[in-house]
């Protein structure tokens, strides 16, 4: 008979469990429709059919936006995806050419080949702004305002660049 702690594991992977297998909708259109031949097979994890891929709208930039279970993606025509932050309940935005994204709990800056501008390593960070970017270590989303939006509260802050140099000005 499991003990407590696999109870508790249980418990804590039943919310990935139930996102497993969710139908991807798209962002391009005014009802979240469903993209009949896409799932989410896993948290981060999506697995667009052939078919699928051929009927997503790319924008500019040869991307989709794509949204399974609470996550947001960008999405490419030959599948490959990134997990985005959410962002006025949709996928972030693209800042001076890159976006933001949460990969193993850190923050990272990913160009619109999906691929990263440098190593994802920030606990919060803000979008690009005249070349450089507000970063933190150590903080955390504070309380959601009426807006639903989120500051991000405490930590030590810095700016980098799009290399993810620290800036000299940074506090």
């Amino acid at each position: 008979m499991p003990g407590p702690a696999a109870a508790l594991l249980s418990l804590a992977l039943l919310p990935a469990l139930a996102c497993a297998g969710e139908a991807c909708h798209r962002r391009d259109t005014e009802r979240l429709e469903v993209l009949r031949g896409c799932t989410q097979t896993a948290p981060g994890a999506l697995a667009p059919s052939a078919g699928a891929r051929a009927r997503l709208r790319l924008d500019e930039n040869g991307l989709a936006a794509l949204q399974a279970c609470s996550q947001c993606y960008y999405v490419r025509r030959d599948g490959t995806h990134l997990p985005v932050i959410t962002c006025d309940n949709g996928p972030d935005y693209f800042a001076q050419g890159v976006v933001r994204a949460r990969v193993d709990g850190r923050i990272g800056y990913y160009d619109t080949r999906l691929q990263p501008a440098f190593a994802a390593r920030f606990d919060g960070g803000f979008p690009f702004r005249n070349g450089s970017v507000e970063v933190c270590d150590g903080c955390r989303e504070g309380a959601a305002d009426a807006g639903g939006h989120t500051d991000i509260v405490g930590g030590t802050r810095l700016h980098i660049d799009r290399q993810g140099n620290a800036l000299p000005d940074s506090p």
